[in-house]
């Protein structure tokens, strides 16, 4: 017996509401913008919840602090529009700098709980030699939240989501940037949306890095499309909630 027949693989596409929280503002379009882009154009609701600032990515150097917020903020609509979702809430984090964990994990219980999506997407915070503690953080803040959503001892930022809460089921999480995975997505229908986005983020990727990136992506499903009867695919770990603790 294996362990996925214990608890089925969840199927993203039976969702009606999907929250992706990213640690930055194109982790979500660069792992898997072509998931959510056919999400929303099967009818689903697709919000994106965003970690950190930005700011420490930004290419020009000149730029006010105010300005590369504006920056940043409008290549994230511009992509966003043409994946096709719904709303994007900023947490604002430092982006690479110090912030409380337990702080991050109540803001994000907080946005569960409001939300009440029944999927939540994320980046694989156990992925193998990953350095970046904002993808740790994330994800490991994500996977903790969706495990405690309908625990109300364990208190969100705030107390009035936390009151009204009534509780509500998480069909799955998905993890993205897996090294692990065990669903490959075809995604050759919106490939093309896919690297529209990741071509937005200018003010964090200049074109020559933008055209790296998709090289690179395009290799990469290349590998894991080897065996498939698609060209373009994006790698998940999906799991079932209870998945998340003492793998049961």
């Amino acid at each position: 017996m294996t362990f996925e027949t214990i608890l089925p693989i969840p199927n993203i596409f039976d969702a009606k509401r999907v929250l992706c929280i990213q640690p930055h503002y194109d982790d979500n379009d660069i792992a898997a913008g072509g998931t959510f882009t056919q999400l929303t154009q099967n009818g689903t609701e697709v919000i994106y919840l965003t970690v950190t600032d930005d700011l420490a990515g930004v290419v020009d150097l000149s730029l006010s602090k105010q300005s590369a917020l504006q920056a940043l903020e409008q290549d994230q609509l511009k992509a966003g529009k043409i994946i096709g979702v719904k709303e994007q809430i900023l947490l604002n984090y430092p982006d690479a700098g110090e912030y409380d964990y337990f702080a991050l994990r109540r803001d994000i219980l907080k946005y569960i709980r409001l939300l009440q999506p029944d999927f939540v997407c994320t980046c694989d915070p156990w992925l193998t030699y990953e350095a970046h503690r904002d993808h740790i953080q994330t994800g490991h803040a994500v996977a903790e939240a969706v495990l405690f959503c309908n625990l109300l001892k364990i208190r969100s930022s705030d107390p009035v989501v936390d009151a009204a809460y009534k509780g509500h089921s998480i069909d799955g999480v998905g993890f993205y940037y897996s090294r692990e995975p065990n669903q490959i997505v075809d995604v050759t229908s919106t490939w093309e949306a896919k690297v529209a986005a990741i071509r937005s983020y200018a003010t964090q990727i200049p074109a020559d890095d933008a055209n790296q990136i998709v090289v690179a992506l395009q290799y990469k499903s290349q590998q894991l499309c080897a065996d498939k009867d698609f060209k373009y695919g994006e790698p998940f770990k999906m799991l079932h909630p209870r998945a998340l603790h003492c793998g049961i």
